[in-house]
């Protein structure tokens, strides 16, 4: 189980105004977070838990979670008003990166629109959420999954030859609390930066220069059709450009594959 001392013994923050909150099991960290916003809540909240039984990343999939992964759901006010919600999770996603790299890992990229990859492989993954009580009460749920010490050989089938995992680069155990606390130490500063310069204009830079989709020939599935081209600019609301045979096309959802080019 995660040591909630070593957590709060390691946390530099500034901005963020932390309850924290440990489960050794739970169903969902981010479903967790959705009760205790309708119960009530007045600051912001983490919720990590060691292992999780009904683990979710996007579309409703379910997220491989079990013991010796990371998992944590971060619940803030949106910064700069709900419709700037979506650009947190770039945020963390740079947050993320920042965190594996300081173990000492390399190649470490992101990927449209919330995934962290070492090459090519998934090692940590984002759900956001917006939840609105009322007009002007609104949260935003960053769930973080980061696959930490698991070995690769645990894995699905289905996921096996596309996840990675920090043990598995490595080859030794790492501390969930060191990693934890240099995630949202980032997060924090980063935050610190939207709110003093009002724009997330200085993360999206940082994310452009850790991209790994800029510049490559992609495949999106959007729910409705399926877009091949080069990705080719971030814009400021996080939606993505893709240059396709039939012109320039701008995506704000999708599953993205990293494509060969010709």
């Amino acid at each position: 189980m995660v040591d909630l001392n070593l957590i709060n013994n390691c946390l530099k923050l500034s901005v963020l105004e932390l309850q924290v909150e440990v489960f050794n099991e739970i169903d969902s960290t981010n479903l967790e977070a959705k009760r205790r916003i309708t119960d009530g809540i007045e600051h912001d909240l983490l919720i990590v838990s060691s292992h999780q039984t009904a683990g979710r990343g996007r579309h409703n999939r379910t997220w491989f979670s079990p013991e010796g992964g990371l998992y944590f759901s971060l619940v803030l006010r949106p910064r700069l008003g709900p419709e700037f919600a979506p650009l947190s999770g770039l945020l963390c996603a740079c947050a993320i990166a920042e965190g594996v790299q300081s173990l000492g890992i390399d190649n470490v990229v992101l990927k449209w629109p919330n995934d962290v990859l070492v090459r090519e492989d998934k090692i940590a993954g984002i759900l956001n959420e917006l939840v609105a009580i009322t007009p002007v009460d609104n949260w935003v749920i960053l769930g973080i999954g980061i696959n930490q010490n698991i070995p690769v050989s645990d894995f699905p089938e289905d996921i096996s030859y596309t996840a990675t995992s920090v043990k598995e680069i490595l080859g030794k155990y790492t501390s969930p609390e060191s990693l934890l606390c240099s995630v949202l130490n980032s997060i924090d500063r980063l935050l610190g930066v939207v709110e003093s310069e009002k724009s997330f204009t200085s993360v999206l830079k940082q994310w452009r220069e850790m991209s790994g989709t800029l510049g490559r020939k992609v495949r999106i599935d959007d729910g409705t059709q399926t877009i091949i081209g080069i990705a080719s600019e971030l814009l400021e609301d996080g939606s993505l450009t893709v240059i396709t045979e039939n012109g320039r096309v701008t995506v704000t959802m999708g599953d993205v594959t990293h494509l060969r080019s010709d």
